[in-house]
């Protein structure tokens, strides 16, 4: 499927939206207390939206296997770009998984590698069809 750009601009906003709680929570249980994730206060953690748009938009006719390995390749590279970003503009590593065996300069790993593919295989399978469908409910 083919989408539009306000259903990209849709998608987007929906992956980092389920982003920021993803890492929150997780961020909340390490911690155990309250983190804010989110970009600038805000709640959305964009490098899952950047991933989320460049999977739907490439990926949309795979299925199975190749849909899981394609989705964390290319959601592994959009993290370790962004993290390299995040470090030059802000001068902060925003996580570091240089303690995680099969890492590559902290930024990703293999574990998370294979949970990007999990994340985008559940995504493209059924995710997007149900965020657009929401999407079509709302009134021009």
């Amino acid at each position: 499927m083919i989408y539009s750009f306000a259903e990209f601009l849709w998608i987007f906003f929906v992956y980092s939206f389920i982003g920021w709680v993803l890492e929150s929570i997780v961020s909340d249980i390490k911690n155990r207390k309250l983190v804010n994730r989110g970009l600038v206060n805000g709640p959305f953690c964009v490098i899952y939206g950047f991933a989320a748009v460049a999977i739907s938009f490439g990926l949309h006719e795979l299925h199975g296997f190749w849909l899981f390995l394609i989705s964390a390749v290319i959601a592994t590279v959009v993290e370790w770009i962004g993290g390299h970003v995040i470090e030059s503009m802000y001068h902060e590593r925003w996580w570091d998984y240089s303690g995680i065996k099969y890492n590559l300069d902290g930024y990703i790993c293999l574990p998370v590698s294979i949970l990007w593919g999990i994340f985008g295989w559940v995504g493209i399978t059924f995710g997007n069809k149900f965020f657009i469908f929401l999407f079509e409910l709302v009134p021009d």
